[in-house]
């Protein structure tokens, strides 16, 4: 561009060349403010040295001076992320063209020089008056893909009957959740796969595919089908619901609609077993689930019922006969208890009464109403609960908080948080594999995403291990925090002949009373 005139008078001339502004003055008494206010009326113009600026005032009748550059009529900015393009007038748009239409075309070609290829917009006369700067282009965002969902069977949760008076009847409970052959367990609806975007230059934004969830069960008895763009969870074989530590799974049922006897033999079974009927006397049942006696009667005179892993639920209570064994490794709810010997590794629930029974548990729970532990032995290690303790014969019973080792336990802690730490070392490098694995999952071979899957599932296993260890933790941790809070509570009536032990210290009730027992400033509040 050669050399235009911007504007000159007797005091300085104003000129531009290659797009650069020069300034040259005539005479000394020329003011920079006078120089400012006839700059308002070019816009155009764009002082970059007021350093140069100065000396043109300080040295007048010299040569001419860069001070500036000329901006052009039509600046277009386009944003960092490239998603808008921006106009600027540096001029009045109705000083460099005459109609919309060439205002367009003006635009177009700046954009065009830019590189500007998507997005472009036709700017109207009406939004010059509105505003100084107009969005003319805008790209279009990539549609990130949409997270899987997934859907699981809800499994009952056991709990008691609650009578109209509030109280909870353990011989009515909703216990083995039974599901049959194919029935539904759980759904997953895709991820997709979203969709690509464009800036303003016309490149591609690539979108963010959606998480994919696994859908967590067991494969030995679960299988999985693609159903309607769905992906379906069954149950290969009819047996109870299990889905402990968020991995679905059926466990083996087997149901039993006589009596334990002498035409079944001693039971032992790999899942659950509900008995219709009862334990005869002399006879055991073991099972890797959940037990379940349905007899309105219960037991009398069985020698072994064991669940190792559940629990294990007698509607109508047990005789022992001081013969019968009855162990959970998780809880026990009965009617009653008369002379048996009772262990769970959480909670033993009765709801009437226990009578020269041993019992050891967590916790041991008898109706604060009803409930009476007449005679026997109970052992817990946080809490022991009943209306009712000993009789008007003052029959020696014995009440038992075995205080927690605190140090113990937290061994048991870290040893479960070192074996969490190698686990997760073990995720880590699962986790890499399935991320170099998964850019390529739509060119896999079957075979390929066959081990693409198990993959996965490998994962999903090792992280419900860790999942475990850290209920287990917690709930050692809170056995920890409940250590020094242990009690017996006697709603109604402790009779003479109650023994009551926390940890070291004891004592024995000589006189009716009733209260919550526990350690008060080191000693026993009996």
């Amino acid at each position: 561009m050669g050399r235009m005139e911007i504007f000159k008078n007797e005091h300085f001339e104003l000129i531009s060349e290659d797009n650069k502004i020069y300034l040259k003055s005539f005479t000394e008494d020329n003011s920079m403010k006078n120089f400012e206010i006839i700059l308002k009326n070019y816009p155009r113009v764009r002082i970059s040295s007021f350093l140069e600026l100065k000396k043109v005032f300080d040295h007048p009748n010299s040569d001419f001076v860069e001070v500036g550059i000329l901006l052009p009529e039509i600046d277009i900015q386009i944003s960092k992320d490239y998603m808008t393009a921006n106009v600027l007038f540096n001029e009045d748009p109705k000083n460099i063209v005459t109609s919309e239409d060439e205002l367009n075309e003006k635009i177009n070609l700046v954009a065009t020089k830019m590189g500007i290829k998507y997005g472009l917009k036709r700017i109207l006369w009406t939004e010059l008056e509105k505003q100084r700067q107009i969005v003319i282009a805008e790209g279009l965002a990539a549609e990130h893909g949409r997270d899987a969902e997934v859907t699981y069977i809800e499994n009952q949760v056991k709990k008691p009957k609650i009578g109209e008076d509030g109280r909870a009847d353990f011989s009515d409970m909703s216990f083995i959740f039974e599901v049959e052959k194919d029935a539904w367990l759980g759904e997953r609806i895709p991820a997709t796969d979203g969709k690509i975007g464009k800036n303003v230059l016309g490149k591609e934004i690539p979108a963010k595919a959606g998480k994919n969830l696994i859908l967590k069960y067991n494969k030995e008895s679960v299988y999985e089908n693609e159903e309607n763009g769905k992906t379906i969870i069954r149950a290969k074989t009819s047996g109870v619901l299990d889905d402990q530590n968020g991995m679905v799974s059926i466990l083996k049922h087997l149901s039993v609609t006589t009596d334990i006897g002498v035409e079944t033999g001693d039971l032992e079974f790999d899942g659950s077993i509900t008995v219709s009927g009862t334990v005869l006397p002399g006879y055991s049942i073991k099972a890797t689930g959940d037990v379940s006696i349905e007899a309105k009667d219960g037991v009398s005179g069985a020698k072994n019922i064991e669940s190792i892993n559940g629990d294990v639920f007698i509607r109508g209570g047990v005789f022992g006969h001081a013969k019968t064994t009855i162990k959970a490794g998780r809880n026990i709810y009965l009617k009653h208890a008369n002379e048996a010997n009772l262990y769970a590794d959480e909670e033993i629930c009765i709801d009437a009464y226990a009578i020269g029974s041993t019992m050891y548990a967590r916790k041991v729970k008898l109706d604060e109403h009803k409930g009476k532990i007449i005679g026997g032995y109970v052992e817990a290690k946080v809490s022991i609960q009943t209306g009712m303790s000993g009789n008007q014969h003052e029959r020696r019973t014995e009440l038992v908080i075995d205080a927690l080792d605190k140090r113990e336990k937290m061994g048991e802690v870290r040893h479960k948080a070192s074996k969490i730490q190698e686990i997760e070392v073990e995720i880590k490098d699962l986790t890499s594999k399935i991320a170099q694995l998964a850019p390529i999952v739509s060119k896999m071979t079957p075979k390929q995403y066959e081990f693409f899957e198990d993959t996965q599932y490998q994962l999903e296993v090792k992280k419900s291990a860790v999942i475990q260890f850290n209920i287990e933790i917690q709930t050692m941790l809170k056995q920890i925090g409940e250590a020094g809070n242990e009690f017996i509570n006697i709603t109604r009536e402790a009779h003479p002949g109650t023994i009551i032990k926390i940890g070291k210290l004891s004592s024995m009730i000589k006189d009716k009373t009733k209260g919550i027992f526990k350690i008060v400033g080191g000693d026993l509040n009996v």
